[in-house]
């Protein structure tokens, strides 16, 4: 594998501020892509500026709400004019509006919506429509192992993440013909702010969340940076369609735990 596998390389990535997003940025930025990282708050952008900026990487923030789906859109423009080019979108800004079925109304399913599948619908469509032309490029659109399984709380959220998987591999027969990949990655588990939301401090619900997955772990966001820098290197070109699951094995599971049969997601935002 070479360091510099993105040399020349240019990737957007959203909710670039903070966990999967973070890590994400960093590992292609490490491996020399110029980066363009876009999220609500900017000092946190300010901050992962300054470690890339420790190794000499390219990185450029955006404040920048996904839910404003013109102001992406238009960045996605804006950056392929820029640059003259535009490699890899990685669609991976996080919401999680929970709450059981009868406890949530209409506004909730349309918030997870609006960025689980509307925000990659503009993505993809704008990054296609720069890629497309040019011959080359890899989407990776972050979904959830919530699109695979049932849960508590977690309808809404669940129906917007399995969306966003069927439209990626629509997507994927649309781009193929064109050199151009579209793949979903799917956490599961993962030590990220979201995680730590819905469980507060609870190190004995964490516990029981590692011992649970086969590999004995929650996974890290360097986990997930790994997988989609595989997916959007030169390494992954025979891979377009799929919706791989990184989750330490947890998916292929028949059984339950009661761990799952109690999280409860009502109060994550």
């Amino acid at each position: 594998m070479s360091a510099q596998r993105f040399e020349g390389k240019v990737a957007i990535v959203t909710g670039g501020s903070m966990g999967i997003g973070r890590a994400t940025a960093l590992q292609l930025a490490r491996e020399g892509a110029q980066v363009i990282a876009c999220a609500r708050r900017m000092p946190r952008l300010d901050s992962l500026g300054d470690e890339i900026a420790a190794f000499d990487g390219k990185f450029k923030g955006v404040e920048l709400d996904i839910g404003d789906i013109d102001a992406f859109a238009q960045l996605i423009s804006d950056t392929a004019n820029k640059y003259g080019r535009l490699d890899i979108l990685v669609n991976n800004a996080p919401t999680v509006i929970g709450g059981m079925i009868l406890d949530q109304n209409i506004e909730d399913w349309r918030a997870n919506f609006g960025v689980c599948v509307e925000s990659v619908f503009i993505g993809v469509q704008a990054a296609l429509r720069v890629m497309q032309p040019q011959g080359s490029g890899s989407i990776i659109n972050i979904s959830s192992v919530s699109s695979l399984r049932a849960g508590l709380a977690a309808g809404a959220y669940s129906a917007a993440k399995a969306a966003v998987n069927q439209f990626s591999m629509c997507a994927a027969m649309e781009a193929a013909p064109y050199g151009v990949r579209v793949n979903v990655v799917a956490p599961g588990a993962v030590e990220t702010p979201g995680l730590n939301a819905s469980v507060g401090k609870n190190e004995a619900m964490k516990t029981l969340m590692a011992n649970s997955i086969p590999i004995q772990r929650l996974g890290t966001p360097e986990d997930l940076a790994n997988t989609v820098c595989f997916l959007a290197s030169d390494e992954s070109t025979f891979i377009t369609g799929v919706v791989l699951p990184v989750d330490g094995g947890k998916t292929p599971q028949l059984h339950v735990p009661d761990w799952e049969l109690t999280l409860d997601n009502r109060n994550v935002k």
